[in-house]
């Protein structure tokens, strides 16, 4: 028995011996590891020639309003191998710098920190309510001073952060060489005022999904499906305006996945389109535009120099029957098409001014029935006449060609009052430019 136990411990030995070894899965320790990810990062940081742009948002379920629970902010940082970082931004309006201590550390994960107050940006992180404005008590806006150094994304060339306290996504770009850090922010401005100036909904594409979102100048999207009711409700999806466009925040929009991507101006600039996917797309498109005159109380004017001649001579016509009329009316030859715009009664009206003998201006106006049809904004004149009856004129006739349904043309992208083109669609020739 004896012999028979010295037997299998030589065996085993044998096995031992000859069995190959396991190889470490790493080179160093856990420790040596992130010491070393810190001392890259760091280095990458201070390596940036004209400092950091970063895409900086604040979120906090306790904010009191909707409109800023998920707005960005932009701030820039030149971070410098003294311990110390430069912060610019806009305050209260105005540009401002100021100088504070940062590090990177080592907390379980490499972290960056700001770790001596600056008033510029710890604004966003101080629980003060004073500060905060819009935060309850021990709160404030909801923002964090300390990240945790994520992934660098090289193929858009940006280091992602990660807030630690409240997991909020930040992004650092680096800031172009010989880039006047105060006039980025004029640049910023600019690309907000090409935007935004019309306060008019813009359209997004994805995956086949056609979205509207209003409220661009509070820089946070009030999101609905096209076509239904915005007088309450939407989804709030926040957004940061970047030299090149827009940056969203969240992940997805309306259950569209779109990844928190950046949306850059195309080269013609006609439309915001997705860095991740071409086929994800922002526009301001022409019928729409021109539908949430409604709400927005537009009202637009036809240019008499861009009208075609079918409807000049429609115009002629009427002036014709205008000066052969009776009554007041008789000798005027002053009928002109002034706008069409939007009534209280949700209907598009036609104005039509004349004078009476050059004098007393008169005006008819005549309404339309509308209703979205593809896409496009379908008018049918509803039979009901002016004020002034120009239907004793021919002016039913007049009237009449504007039935059918129209495609609207925005002349300079992001900005219709610059100019629509309406179109007939069963009469290409059918068009004419439209003012605010």
């Amino acid at each position: 028995m004896k012999k028979t136990y010295i037997q299998i411990l030589l065996a085993a030995t044998l096995l031992s011996a000859c069995s190959p070894r396991v190889a470490d899965i790493f080179d160093d320790t856990a420790v040596v590891r992130l010491e070393q990810n810190r001392d890259a990062v760091k280095e990458r940081l201070m390596k940036a020639e004209n400092g950091w742009v970063m895409q900086y948002f604040a979120v906090s379920d306790q904010t009191t309003s909707d409109t800023l629970r998920h707005k960005g902010y932009t701030f820039l940082f030149k971070f410098q191998n003294d311990g110390t970082v430069i912060v610019g931004a806009p305050v209260d309006g105005k540009y401002k710098t100021e100088t504070s201590l940062w590090d990177i550390i080592s907390d379980n994960s490499t972290v960056l920190t700001f770790n001596s107050f600056n008033s510029i940006f710890h604004y966003y992180s101080n629980p003060d309510p004073a500060l905060g404005l819009w935060g309850a008590d021990g709160t404030g806006i909801g923002g964090d001073y300390e990240f945790m150094v994520l992934e660098y994304n090289e193929k858009e060339n940006y280091q992602l952060l990660k807030g630690k306290k409240r997991s909020c996504y930040v992004r650092l770009y680096p800031m172009a060489t010989g880039q006047d850090w105060e006039e980025y922010f004029t640049k910023l401005d600019s690309m907000d005022k090409f935007l935004f100036e019309e306060n008019l909904p813009l359209g997004m594409y994805v995956e086949a999904k056609h979205l509207s979102l209003y409220n661009g100048p509070t820089h946070e999207f009030r999101v609905f499906e096209f076509g239904a009711d915005t007088l309450g409700g939407g989804e709030y999806h926040g957004f940061i305006v970047t030299e090149n466009g827009i940056r969203l925040h969240d992940n997805e929009v309306s259950e569209q996945k779109i990844n928190r991507a950046s949306f850059n101006l195309n080269a013609d600039k006609t439309r915001l389109v997705s860095v991740l996917d071409e086929n994800i797309y922002i526009e301001m498109e022409g019928s729409t535009a021109f539908e949430s005159s409604i709400a927005h109380g537009t009202v637009w004017k036809a240019d008499s120099a861009s009208l075609t001649s079918s409807i000049t001579a429609a115009i002629s016509t009427l002036e014709e029957h205008l000066h052969n009329g009776v009554g007041s009316a008789k000798g005027n030859k002053n009928a002109r098409i002034l706008r069409v715009g939007f009534s209280k009664a949700n209907k598009v009206t036609l104005d039509v001014y004349y004078s009476s003998n050059g004098k007393n201006e008169l005006k008819d106006q005549y309404y339309f029935d509308y209703k979205m049809e593809g896409g496009n904004i379908q008018l049918t004149y509803d039979g009901n006449y002016g004020q002034h009856n120009l239907i004793n004129y021919n002016g039913e006739d007049f009237v009449k060609a504007f039935d059918g349904t129209y495609s609207f043309k925005i002349l300079e992208p992001f900005h219709p009052s610059k100019g629509l083109q309406m179109s007939k669609t069963d009469d290409a020739n059918f068009t004419m430019t439209l003012e605010q």
